[in-house]
């Protein structure tokens, strides 16, 4: 149950009971302060954070700045969080309630990535360190949660014990539709899909996940970026959405015609316009890139380089276990069978899948990342662990950097464009789409709950809950 060292996803989801944050994400994917009294900063390079006071931790002590501190710099080291706060070149504490943070670079948005659980000093490998959420595991053995009474509002929880149980994927939709369940999580885009026949509230929320078509900038026929272009020109996104991703569950995902999320609250849709066919525009590309049906055989080949041409197959590999990905996967290659691209959609297995991304066996690869709610692009885009076909480059950090720093909307919007613009000439990945999450409870059960990507209890002291229809 460490919230910073899991990854196990249902201890992920329950840990918003037990633990709290900086600042959460709200639907937006904006921050909101939770354990921050205020915050300050003039050159959004060095934040000074004041806490609240008298916050109550689950080990009888008040939380302090070195509490914070601590969880801060643990998640820069290990766990979910490891990559988030490389920008991150120090964070000291000054008296017992301020935390002062410095950046290497600026980042107007930097508070959005302050959502990481805070933990009691010197806990790290505790399987269950004291947090401040408004519930505590009376042993560590428990399978119910109690409300924690030094919560600040601890009057105001809706429920005095919340009881927890283990059971398969399998089993979800029988124990919802019998009332043995009363609250249920869902990626409904995700490798395992929920078909429920109670009568439900379902309550989305956006998250950062991506899902993108990755390539192998050493494959012969996509070093050229027109022909990754090309391939994206073919792509149909609301196809895609409106046929695969929200079937049978409508809303679960949204179109990315950009790599920045129309979610965002600082999207500019004129970053997505265009003026021009994409189909004409494919052609194009493929013209000036030299790939023509040489031999009439119905397939696209490529020059080789002497006056003749080269056959070629591209080799698209997906994850079995998500039949979502599944056939957005067989749906592209379809296309791009009808553009005449020779293409094999090679099925696998996770752990094959992702042998195969990094050892860079492949042409192209249906990818899903869960990017910063700042929208920092550079796991995709510069050279890293997650840029497994090599189209990452460091030129594209100048336009990153420069879009992080942007503050105002038209900053924002402007440096946006650059980046997108760069990004749309290079092709180094084809966004898809973003993904929405839910929970699912008994119809006229709950009011006022508002889950987000930082925690589906969010506010739960708000929450209303009738505990006479729950079953």
């Amino acid at each position: 149950m460490n919230p910073i060292t899991t990854l196990n996803r249902d201890n992920i989801t329950l840990s918003s009971l037990l633990y709290e944050s900086l600042f959460i994400l709200n639907e937006h994917l904006e921050a909101v302060p939770l354990l921050c009294a205020s915050w300050y900063t003039e050159d959004n390079l060095t934040f000074t954070y004041q806490l609240l006071p008298e916050i109550a931790m689950h080990d009888g002590t008040f939380m302090t700045s070195d509490d914070v501190a601590y969880s801060l710099r643990q998640s820069m080291q290990r766990g979910r969080y490891v990559n988030r706060f490389n920008s991150i070149s120090s964070i000291s504490t000054d008296g017992e309630l301020t935390v002062v943070i410095t950046l290497d670079t600026p980042n107007a948005r930097f508070n959005r990535l302050l959502d990481i659980p805070v933990i009691k000093h010197g806990t790290i490998d505790s399987r269950l360190p004291p947090g401040t959420g408004p519930y505590i595991f009376p042993h560590s053995e428990s399978t119910r949660l109690l409300r924690f009474q030094q919560y600040r509002y601890f009057e105001d929880l809706p429920l005095l014990i919340i009881y927890l149980r283990a059971c398969n994927d399998g089993d979800l939709t029988t124990l919802f539709d019998g009332g043995g369940l009363s609250l249920l999580w869902d990626d409904p885009a995700g490798a395992f899909t929920i078909r429920l026949n109670r009568p439900r509230e379902p309550r989305d929320y956006s998250t950062t996940a991506l899902q993108f078509i990755g390539f192998n900038a050493n494959s012969p026929a996509l070093r050229d970026a027109d022909v990754r272009r090309a391939i994206g020109c073919s792509i149909e996104r609301q196809f895609i959405v409106d046929n695969i991703m929200n079937v049978p569950v409508p809303n679960q995902t949204i179109p990315a015609p950009v790599a920045i999320s129309p979610v965002f609250d600082l999207y500019d849709p004129q970053w997505a316009h265009r003026a021009y066919d994409p189909l004409v525009e494919m052609a194009a590309l493929l013209e000036r890139a030299g790939l023509k049906d040489y031999d009439d055989d119905s397939y696209l080949e490529m020059p080789d380089g002497f006056g003749g041409y080269q056959k070629f197959t591209l080799d698209f590999i997906v994850n079995i276990e998500n039949a979502h990905k599944l056939a957005a996967a067989h749906r592209i290659a379809e296309t791009l069978r009808y553009m005449g691209f020779d293409i094999n959609v090679r099925e696998l297995p996770w752990g094959n899948f992702m042998t195969a991304l990094q050892e860079e066996k492949f042409d192209m690869y249906y990818g899903e990342t869960l990017l910063g709610a700042d929208f920092d692009l550079s796991p995709l885009l510069l050279p890293g662990n997650l840029n497994y076909g090599k189209t990452g480059n460091t030129f594209y950090k100048p336009l990153i950097l420069e879009f992080l720093a942007a503050r105002s909307a038209e900053e924002v919007s402007y440096a946006g464009e650059k980046l997108l613009d760069m990004i749309t000439q290079n092709a180094p990945f084809i966004p898809i789409l973003y993904k929405r999450h839910a929970i699912y409870t008994p119809m006229g059960v709950i009011a006022n709950a508002s889950p987000s990507q930082s925690g589906i209890f969010h506010n739960f002291h708000n929450w209303t809950i009738d505990t006479l229809m729950i079953n």
